[in-house]
């Protein structure tokens, strides 16, 4: 699969800014952070591609992330959502990404632990493999 990529993220302590940075060294895509109020500094019309981070916070993504999920015009475009967490896992981080993304081809998620954030590059390598963005 090829096309321009935008890894766009919102990080409260920083873990998922780190694996943001991880994705964006494998595959060579843009950083943008996700503002608090859902805004990035970023023409999303330039991307094929949108990887969609965010922490997992009650079982879901962060209402920053949501913000500008709603704001957004990802049809047509493809969507990877990864997430950081403490112990829950992705939980309805990805299905509740998928619903706000119904013209999107949204692809197979990513999660880890936030303890796991530095050690995880090999785990991120073998998912970016496997839906195809490595």
């Amino acid at each position: 699969m090829k096309g321009k990529i935008l890894i766009a993220y919102f990080s409260q302590t920083g873990n998922t800014k780190k694996l943001a940075g991880m994705i964006g060294s494998e595959t060579g895509g843009d950083l943008a952070e996700i503002a608090e109020n859902g805004s990035i500094k970023a023409d999303l019309s330039q991307y094929d591609i949108v990887f969609i981070g965010t922490p997992n916070w009650a079982a879901t993504m962060t209402p920053a992330v949501r913000n500008f999920l709603s704001a957004s015009d990802l049809s047509g475009k493809t969507v990877a959502p990864f997430c950081t967490h403490g112990m829950g896992g992705l939980q309805n981080v990805a299905s509740d990404i998928e619903k706000l993304c119904p013209n999107s081809k949204v692809l197979k998620s990513f999660a880890v632990k936030g303890v796991e954030v530095d050690s995880a590059r090999d785990k991120v390598k073998a998912w970016l493999a496997d839906i195809g963005l490595l």
